[in-house]
């Protein structure tokens, strides 16, 4: 992938989102990988592709739930394309990038602490999630995932979160990281900062305890009311989690929120 010229200000907002609680996605993105660590899907090009292919399901989604999109980049990989994908659909008005600031993967301290550290950079300069103000709420995704029912997820959420996460129990204690929402207010008070106080244990485990004992103060709700159904490959072992066994497990898990509510699986 090439390197373009800083992106970062680019966005310029021409239109006004719909009425109401704005909800923003912010999607994170790698494109080029280095030396990162358990990590299969490593090519450039494939990873590219599943980006491509998530920002076009996303962009169906504006107007209703999403009043705009986000996608930030860390590795200062090209773009365009990505950027032609939306000017095509005359949507330019509802999506920022926030990209080609210059590679910063931190690839000895893990994915996860990269990921947040890119996380505190977009919410300090996007300029859609500044403009929407304190009223909006932030829907982080995994940019290379697809969440089929991302909408409903949306309206079943409960009203006045400050943080909205999906906790699990069993078969261990983990936090979900591919899909979190927040506030503004819930982000500088759970999530600001989290790579840098937890280094390289900023993971799924950790955080399962380390965000509950954060968030004092502040509306966590540690659950979703719908189980998220992600449609694409994990990039440490290229498991598809829409085929076999991972689609059982999405059936179960959803039938267990409505059954057995307490028994967080």
């Amino acid at each position: 992938m090439q390197t373009t010229k800083n992106e970062t200000m680019a966005f310029t907002p021409t239109a006004q989102p719909p009425v109401g609680t704005q909800q923003i996605l912010l999607m994170t993105a790698t494109i080029t990988p280095n030396n990162a660590r358990n990590l299969l899907r490593t090519d450039p090009v494939v990873r590219f592709g599943d980006y491509y292919r998530a920002l076009e399901f996303y962009l169906r989604l504006l107007g209703q739930p999403l009043a705009g999109i986000v996608f930030v980049e860390n590795s200062s990989s090209d773009v365009a394309k990505l950027r032609h994908l939306v000017t095509s659909h005359g949507l330019s008005d509802r999506v920022e990038f926030v990209c080609n600031y210059g590679s910063y993967l931190y690839s000895e301290q893990g994915r996860a602490y990269g990921e947040f550290k890119l996380l505190d950079y977009a919410m300090s300069v996007s300029k859609m999630i500044r403009g929407v103000g304190a009223g909006s709420v932030v829907w982080k995704v995994t940019g290379r995932y697809k969440v089929k029912n991302l909408a409903s997820i949306i309206a079943s959420a409960p009203r006045g979160f400050d943080a909205y996460v999906d906790m699990k129990d069993h078969p261990r204690r983990w936090l979900d990281l591919r899909l979190m929402a927040w506030t503004p207010f819930g982000y500088e008070r759970v999530f600001r900062g989290v790579a840098d106080d937890l280094e390289a244990k900023t993971h799924e485990a950790v955080m399962r305890d380390y965000l509950p004992a954060r968030a004092s103060g502040v509306r966590l709700v540690p659950r979703f009311r719908k189980e998220p159904c992600i449609d694409g490959i994990r990039g440490w072992d290229n498991g598809n989690y829409s085929k076999g066994g991972e689609l059982i497990k999405f059936y179960v898990r959803s039938l267990g929120r409505v059954v057995a509510p307490w028994y967080w699986i």
